[in-house]
């Protein structure tokens, strides 16, 4: 398979990935807020799993396929000089010495572009902070 295509299937994949939590959050954060008032406990067992699902499951899943996704889009520009002292796919996702190299070679600094951080951050971030403010607001009125 081409480094195009490999790149389009991961870009396709992180999507899909966003699209999944956004939609999980929005479903889980629904179930809370129905249940405020009705049951303090399921209010916070909902909110308990709605900050476990983003931060162990969205946060490390996302991160590491945008890596994926840099990695791929990045080499296909690449000479064959250059590809050839590329790192593996697995060592540029987990391995942030030999990910800063390959970084230098395609000519990035960070993978954290302004779309990702919004993304991959500020919405997690947003979706924490809900979940907070209904914890709060369901102590507040027990």
């Amino acid at each position: 398979m081409s480094t195009i295509n490999r790149w389009a299937i991961n870009e396709s994949l992180l999507q899909s990935y966003r699209s999944m939590f956004i939609s999980s959050q929005a479903f889980l954060l629904a179930v809370g807020a129905i249940v405020i008032g009705k049951s303090s406990a399921l209010v916070y067992v909902t909110a308990a799993v709605g900050i476990l699902v983003t931060w162990s499951i969205w946060f490390p899943v996302v991160r590491a396929r945008h890596r994926i996704v840099d990695y791929y889009k990045y080499s296909t520009n690449l000479s064959d000089d250059d590809r050839a002292q590329l790192c593996s796919e697995h060592d540029y996702v987990h391995d942030a010495e030999r990910r800063a190299r390959a970084n230098q070679l395609f000519g990035i600094t960070t993978n954290w572009r302004r779309t990702r951080l919004k993304m991959d951050i500020g919405l997690p971030l947003l979706f924490s902070s809900i979940w907070v403010a209904l914890v709060v607001y369901e102590c507040s009125r027990t």
